[in-house]
């Protein structure tokens, strides 16, 4: 598929703060139904279509500390074959069952993030056939003050940036 060139304005004063909410969105790729995993609408960019899951499944919701995560889409390979990188890593506090249960799971599972940014756009890394592999480091932490908790590292492979404007799905919610 091929996109026009686009002028890119000025921001115009609109705010255009950094950082991410600190509500992210984690499915494996196996609770998706077939053919489950939307592609990007005829933009290139946008997912307007709600991803459908399997009967039970759907994102579980993550709780990510604010200004503890940084999420970025990098450039890789050569000339006439580059594609976007999905990087970055997110701190979930404490050392709860779940968080050392959603390590167990993610590490081994690649799946779909779904993260939202300042303005409330939803950025999807990972995509069907390029999931997203997340792997967890935990810490206990000094007593002198630093944090106790969990690291989460995203990586990956994508075509391009995503934005999300489906419905998500909640796992907590499925029938």
């Amino acid at each position: 598929m091929t996109y026009d060139l686009q002028d890119l304005k000025d921001l115009e004063g609109k705010n255009n703060n950094g950082g991410v909410k600190t509500r992210f969105y984690f499915a494996p790729e196996s609770a998706f139904a077939e053919g489950g995993i939307q592609e990007v609408d005829a933009d290139g960019v946008t997912i307007s279509t709600p991803h459908a899951f399997k009967p039970g499944e759907g994102f579980s919701e993550i709780y990510a500390t604010l200004d503890g995560a940084e999420l970025k889409l990098d450039s890789v390979g050569e000339r006439d074959g580059r594609g976007k990188a999905p990087a970055g890593e997110f701190f979930h506090p404490g050392n709860t069952v779940a968080a050392a249960q959603f390590d167990i799971v993610s590490k081994n599972r690649p799946g779909i993030l779904l993260v939202e940014e300042m303005d409330g756009t939803i950025v999807q890394y990972g995509a069907a056939g390029l999931p997203i592999e997340i792997s967890g480091a935990y810490t206990s932490g000094k007593q002198s003050g630093t944090r106790r908790g969990w690291t989460f590292t995203v990586s990956g492979y994508q075509n391009g940036m995503q934005h999300y404007t489906g419905d998500i799905a909640l796992k907590r919610n499925a029938v």
